[in-house]
């Protein structure tokens, strides 16, 4: 087999994969995750900063006190 007709199998299995209703499914399915992946990182990333914050207050208020 030469690779122009590697190449010209390899799309049309891919093309007939992606059109498939299970194929189709698992886009899905993967861009969902990765979805909620880069939604859990936004609010990780906030509660984070929060605490940093309220960290940074109460070695302000602690240094009043010495």
């Amino acid at each position: 087999m030469n690779l122009k007709g590697f190449f010209k199998k390899l799309r049309s299995k891919t093309r007939e994969f992606l059109s498939d209703e299970y194929g189709g499914n698992i886009v899905e399915y993967a861009l969902l995750v990765g979805f909620a992946l880069f939604i859990f990182f936004i609010i990780i990333s906030v509660v984070t900063s929060m605490l940093d914050w309220t960290v940074g207050l109460s070695n302000g208020f602690f240094e009043v006190f010495k």
